[in-house]
């Protein structure tokens, strides 16, 4: 039995379009797209982390909040998670007068997600104190590229001193 007109003309449309087909992505092809995109990632992320740094140190919460995508979330110690740009903004624009450090460890990324791992120093006076105190810790944030900018998802991180001991209970 010979293949039809019809028959022929299907399984050539379909070999045409499995030549179409791009060839599969090897291991060593992801690793250096990977590698390449999150070098140019890495690129950007520590520009926008520089301009945070300039406005956390102002204690501009706003502008703080603008790095954030809208539904981002600060996940401070202690404290509840701040979600969505209002809350950012209220609870990072009390930190003026603080100085802060971020130094950038690594990035990888893939796509438009990306995960930075850093350090961080902050030295600031805390309501009640008489004293400034400096803090030392590690982060991680999670960035997604927004259009041309690369916006914060979740930011969290905690102190590398030790937990303050509960005071003792009054009876």
């Amino acid at each position: 039995m010979r293949p039809t007109g019809t028959l022929m003309a299907a399984l050539g449309s379909l070999a045409v379009i499995a030549a179409c087909q791009p060839a599969a992505e090897t291991a060593e092809q992801a690793e250096a797209r990977m590698a390449s995109e999150a070098a140019a990632a890495r690129t950007a992320i520590e520009a926008s982390q520089a301009r945070f740094v300039v406005h956390f140190n102002a204690g501009q919460g706003d502008s703080l909040a603008a790095h954030y995508t809208e539904d981002g979330r600060v996940m401070a110690p202690n404290t509840p998670v701040a979600s969505g740009r209002q809350a950012i903004a209220a609870s990072m624009g009390m930190m003026g007068g603080a100085t802060l450090v971020l130094t950038t460890e690594s990035v990888a990324a893939n796509g438009s997600l990306a995960v930075e791992r850093g350090t961080y120093k902050i030295t600031l006076t805390p309501p009640g104190a008489t004293a400034p105190i400096t803090d030392t810790g590690k982060y991680l944030v999670h960035w997604h590229k927004v259009g041309d900018n690369w916006m914060m998802v979740d930011d969290i991180w905690n102190s590398d001193l030790p937990a303050m001991p509960e005071p003792p209970k009054k009876n």
